[in-house]
């Protein structure tokens, strides 16, 4: 089996861009489920520090990060080789978390 790499990315869509328009926040590509999963949760935290420390989208990313079901759908998602996305809105915004296993044996589903 080929080398498996995670990519996992971090992204935000305002409501009614036109034409459609995603921004960047983040992205990066680990070796690895565990690096992977942890990147995640480390974005997790750092969306919701950088949103309104009350607001249902801050608690939700916590929620989602501090979750041991949660974590662990991912991993099994990630290591089944689908690719998984979390999304919150705030305000006009919506954010998304996700990534997708690439090499192997398996090539991502998202």
């Amino acid at each position: 089996m080929a080398d498996v790499e995670y990519r996992c990315w971090v992204t935000a869509v305002r409501a009614g861009a036109e034409p459609y328009e995603e921004k960047a926040f983040g992205a990066a590509r680990t070796p690895s489920l565990l690096l992977a999963t942890s990147w995640l949760r480390a974005q997790a935290s750092l969306l919701a520090w950088r949103l309104e420390p009350d607001s249902p989208a801050s608690a939700q990313l916590t929620t989602w990060r501090d979750d041991p079901r949660s974590q662990w759908q991912v991993s099994e998602a990630l290591g089944a080789g689908d690719g998984v996305r979390f999304r919150v809105r705030h305000e006009e915004t919506t954010y998304e978390l996700a990534a997708a296993r690439v090499g192997g044996a398996q090539e991502p589903h998202a």
